[in-house]
């Protein structure tokens, strides 16, 4: 019998209507929107009905309440920018200047995780600063200082609202926890530790909930995939094996949580790093040695804290240890169980050509991928591929996760490429256009709209167009 799909639902404010995208990859952290009447079409001088100039970040849209929020950064400044979802007006902006510098890679940025709202404030996480709450004018209500954090490439995850908390996933080779803040307050109301790996997790939490049965938070982290008691961060099931480094994010369908990143494509070997480092030749690095390259000392102080004996120094055998890569692919784990779930849980696996950072996308029971312009599909049920063909229009890298609604699948490339793909095991190109742009940002679905945001501009698109310029 064929999954059923089934789509959970959280309770917000009046203020947010069904069509709102209220965190990335939308309310129940899919990609899928319920909206008709998208666009088959989508290019920088077709189906546009506006356009409105952004800040440099790559945040994705979310969209409540008529009004379209995004973060970026110009400098030191942190900043909110909120537009009106119809016109595309700028409403407000509000911003903080960073409390320090941290490492982040240039495809990532200051500003990469996304915000998430209760349907009536905005919740804001910069990892330079901290997470802070707005309303919706652009009051802000509380702040609260984080960090400084140690990511190799710069902390990705975004959060997630849950039953009055905010939910933070901290992933990083030194140190690896998830914590939950009082939405009304700030104040922290629980953190779980989890265990480190060499690089770490960029990937956005998700949501499990179950008519009966308290809501899960579940991870997909360095080491092993979880699930957490959304009320008090009881640690409820794990699964090593799963994932090791992921960036892509997890979701929930049905009573399964599906995960992707490469297979067992493991950390350099060991020979990498000493050949950069290892100035006196003596067979190990001294953290000191890999210090004017932050990304890689911080894995090396995460191994050393975390696996080694804390001298300041990484063998060969304490690298091997940290840096062994036992997990990833395309992998179907069913939700639950209690404790070490490892070996019952993990339904199937596929290892062969998973993408890096795109998340997989399940739409009318069929789950698709997307790597370097190829789209593979699968059955969600027992992992079977079913076809895999390149959008020759449209190769290269692809960052921005896929998202769907009316039938429509939309890809975007890191060029700015945008292809609508007819859903169905015959999948079928409707268009490729271009928006003469980078894009890392994952695509927003909202009130019969298609929201895209490239390299400063932020687009919306729809089937009955006026281009405001």
């Amino acid at each position: 019998m064929k999954i059923l799909i089934t789509a959970f639902y959280i309770v917000f404010t009046t203020l947010q209507s069904t069509s709102d995208w209220t965190r990335f990859r939308g309310p129940d952290g899919t990609g899928v929107s319920a909206d008709r009447g998208l666009p088959a079409e989508i290019d920088r001088e077709k189906n546009v009905v506006w356009s409105a100039k952004a800040p440099k970040g790559n945040s994705s849209p979310i969209i409540v309440g008529g009004r379209v929020f995004i973060t970026g950064h110009e400098g030191v400044e942190r900043i909110v920018f909120c537009y009106d979802s119809t016109t595309g007006k700028h409403i407000w902006r509000k911003s903080v200047s960073r409390a320090r510098a941290e490492t982040f890679h240039p495809l990532n940025g200051p500003t990469t995780p996304t915000p998430a709202t209760d349907g009536r404030n905005i919740f804001v996480f910069f990892p330079d600063f901290g997470l802070i709450k707005y309303d919706r004018d652009g009051k802000e209500l509380w702040r609260t200082p984080l960090g400084p954090f140690f990511s190799v490439q710069g902390l990705a995850a975004s959060p997630l609202y849950v039953e009055g908390k905010v939910i933070l996933l901290i992933d990083t080779p030194e140190e690896a926890y998830l914590a939950a803040f009082d939405a009304g307050t700030g104040k922290r109301a629980w953190k779980a530790p989890r265990p480190t790996g060499a690089l770490g997790s960029y990937a956005t939490p998700t949501l499990f909930t179950r008519d009966g049965e308290p809501a899960q938070i579940i991870v997909a982290g360095a080491v092993e995939l979880t699930g957490y008691l959304a009320k008090t961060g009881e640690r409820l099931w794990w699964a090593r094996g799963v994932t090791s480094f992921p960036t892509a994010p997890p979701f929930v369908a049905g009573d399964s949580v599906y995960t992707v990143e490469p297979a067992e494509t493991g950390w350099p070997p060991f020979s990498y790093p000493l050949k950069l480092f290892d100035k006196d030749n003596d067979g190990r690095i001294e953290i000191s040695e890999a210090a004017p390259d932050p990304m890689w000392a911080g894995s090396l102080r995460g191994i050393d804290k975390n696996v080694g004996n804390g001298d300041k120094v990484v063998t060969e055998d304490e690298y091997s240890k940290a840096a062994a890569a036992n997990g990833g692919g395309l992998v179907r784990t069913r939700v639950g169980g209690k404790g070490d779930v490892s070996d019952s849980h993990v339904v199937w696996r596929h290892t062969k050509g998973a993408p890096s950072f795109t998340g997989a996308l399940l739409y009318q029971n069929i789950l698709y991928t997307i790597r370097n312009g190829i789209v593979s599909t699968f059955d969600p049920e027992t992992g079977k591929p079913l076809r895999q063909e390149r959008l020759k229009d449209a190769l290269g890298d692809y960052y921005a996760s896929p998202v769907a609604g009316d039938g429509k699948i939309y890809f975007v490339n890191q060029e700015g490429k945008v292809t609508a793909l007819k859903a169905g095991a015959d999948w079928q190109v409707l268009s490729t256009g271009a928006l003469g742009a980078q894009v890392i940002a994952t695509p927003a679905i909202a009130d019969g709209r298609v929201y895209i945001r490239a390299d400063e501009t932020l687009y919306s698109f729809g089937t009955k167009a006026k281009i405001n310029r």
